[in-house]
């Protein structure tokens, strides 16, 4: 009993420790990248996809992945595998916004990297799963840059997805794989500071993309430590999966360019007609949470008959805000063309 006391006391302080330490690098380097006059030179303009009106700085990410990379090295050696993947996507972002990478030769490296990481797993699995979870984590990558269009919309949403992750791990007991969620999520709350509406810097490329295959490499990882189902991950983090899918399937539909800067996105056109980034950040962090929350208990349960109800009860409610969405956006733009 004192050996678990024990125990247990040590993991609450590598929580504590990571998460707090986590924090403070991540306040101070977002703070640093403001103030600073050379990296606060990389600004958003606002172009057709951006729903800002003035320019804002986007180098937020690098304190992002500074706060995720420092703690991993002092609180999580298990999983230091990961540091190459996040340091390649990180360069690659930053020399995409300083001098831009014609975007063929972008998913190119993505692909390389999601394939890379994969064979570090040594999956047995059939070819054709193989490529199934490599085209997977190459959509979450790109799907977390698609969805940071919104003030507070990924950091916010990235603590409850990574909270869903790391509160199903201590569960089933993997405490070291619990904390390296808990860092990702202190950083995200610590850039959420200054990221919520009115944000005052955005994540950027160098955050998105890396965190985005941290969702995407996490889920997996947990998959082949049998921490969860496959499902788990796409439930989890369905809201993003759900409004880039469609929207990607409605563009091809219409013959649109998928490179052409867009602002089809269901919260893109809920903020359009009228929402304001607050409104359509908490809603959909109540949204994900809810939705979090019946994906950990299909998860614990674990039986045919949840997992088939948790499905049908996701699916319509996700059909309703979709379509509720669209009959808001058919009637702005009635009102636009009047």
């Amino acid at each position: 009993m004192d050996f678990i006391i024990s125990l247990n006391f040590f993991y609450a302080k590598q929580f504590l420790l990571a998460f707090f330490t986590t924090l403070l690098v991540v306040t101070s380097s977002t703070w640093y990248i403001l103030n600073s006059k050379s990296l606060n030179k990389f600004l958003d303009i606002p172009n057709q996809r951006s729903l800002h009106v003035k320019p804002i700085p986007r180098l937020g990410g690098l304190a992002v992945m500074n706060s995720i990379i420092f703690s991993t090295i002092l609180y999580c050696t298990e999983l230091l595998f990961l540091l190459p993947f996040l340091l390649v996507l990180i360069a690659l972002s930053f020399f995409d916004d300083l001098i831009g990478i014609k975007p063929l030769i972008r998913l190119a490296i993505h692909f390389l990297t999601a394939l890379i990481f994969l064979f570090t797993l040594d999956l047995h699995i059939s070819y054709i799963f193989f490529i199934i979870l490599l085209f997977y984590l190459v959509w979450v990558l790109n799907l977390y840059n698609f969805m940071d269009g919104s003030d507070g919309l990924a950091s916010g949403m990235s603590i409850i997805g990574f909270s869903c992750y790391a509160i199903l791990s201590i569960i089933l007991g993997d405490i070291s794989f619990a904390i390296f969620n808990i860092i990702i999520i202190a950083s995200c709350i610590g850039f959420l500071f200054f990221n919520f509406p009115p944000a005052k810097i955005f994540m950027g490329d160098t955050g998105s993309i890396p965190l985005g295959f941290l969702c995407g490499a996490l889920g997996v990882i947990g998959w082949y430590k049998t921490l969860w189902p496959l499902w788990f991950p796409l439930v989890i983090f369905s809201p993003f999966i759900l409004d880039s899918g469609v929207t990607l399937v409605k563009r091809v539909l219409k013959k649109e360019s998928l490179l052409k800067a867009h602002r089809s996105h269901y919260y893109q056109r809920a903020i359009l007609v009228g929402y304001s980034h607050k409104q359509v950040a908490l809603f959909s962090y109540g949204l994900m949470i809810c939705v979090g929350i019946i994906g950990i208990l299909a998860a614990v349960i674990n039986t045919q008959e949840i997992i088939i109800i948790m499905i049908i009860l996701l699916f319509s409610s996700f059909v309703l805000m979709m379509r509720f969405v669209d009959i808001m956006w058919a009637k702005h733009l009635l009102k636009k063309n009047k």
